[in-house]
């Protein structure tokens, strides 16, 4: 089966450097890929740096089709992305994850039950409660009184494998300027959570340990002072607050 490849990016040379260089090793050779599709967006570094991040990508897909937007949007580029894939599979990945081992569609196929709609790779902060496929716990009140407490089903835009055509009819539903994968199942998004609800996002764990893959992008940012928040149905990145000066010594 053909794959397409995502590549969701910033101007971040040193961590796409990883990233590719991990997945190039260990998770690339293994898929029959059709093409990359990559987004740069303008965040963090500046357009020299956009320019190196494309000649790296290019490195390793010379005919990949790279989106280079004016100003970054997060939703819109995985929309840009999805919407150009055409293989039956997408492997969809960020420019700040590494694989802890090799990944092969052999594991993967398998778990593509005619209800499911993708595979997401393990990582240390995700939750299973006990399940084989992503949830999340929805509370519904009117007044004081609640009227929903139960887990609904959840998809994930962390590295993982995608149904093609339940992707891109995911990015036909998807809005602009909210968190993409927030809209799976946060009550932001009807139109996309009606798509998306009835299908189920399993777990692919590692092989001799939990986690399959590393997120080595919330470092980078604590490396540069920024924390992420979910604000108003969107992901946002703003400067940590400094911690108060300790009280001197009596």
């Amino acid at each position: 089966m053909d794959y397409d490849v995502t590549l969701i990016a910033g101007h971040r040379e040193g961590l796409l450097a990883r990233t590719l260089e991990s997945f190039a090793r260990d998770v690339f050779p293994n898929f029959s890929i059709r093409r990359l599709i990559a987004n740069l967006d303008p965040f963090m570094g500046d357009r020299t740096e956009g320019d190196r991040c494309e000649a790296l990508i290019r490195r390793h897909f010379p005919e990949a089709l790279i989106f280079r937007p004016e100003t970054p949007d997060f939703a819109s580029a995985v929309m840009r992305a999805w919407a150009a894939t055409t293989a039956p599979r997408v492997l969809h990945l960020e420019d700040d994850w590494l694989a802890l081992e090799p990944i092969g569609p052999d594991r993967i196929e398998p778990l593509f039950e005619p209800d499911v709609g993708a595979v997401t790779f393990m990582c240390i902060n995700k939750h299973t409660r006990g399940l084989y496929h992503q949830t999340s716990r929805r509370v519904v009140k009117q007044g004081r009184r609640i009227v929903e407490d139960g887990l609904v089903n959840a998809f994930s835009t962390s590295p993982g494998v995608f149904d093609g055509d339940f992707l891109r009819e995911a990015a036909r539903r998807m809005k602009p300027g909210l968190d993409p994968e927030k809209q799976f199942f946060r009550q932001i998004n009807p139109e996309l959570e009606a798509h998306a609800l009835p299908r189920r996002c399993m777990f692919l764990r590692g092989t001799t340990r939990r986690e399959l893959i590393v997120d080595i992008g919330r470092e980078a940012r604590a490396a540069q002072g920024l924390v992420k928040l979910y604000e108003n149905g969107a992901s946002v990145w703003r400067q940590a607050e400094a911690a108060p000066p300790e009280a001197p010594e009596a």
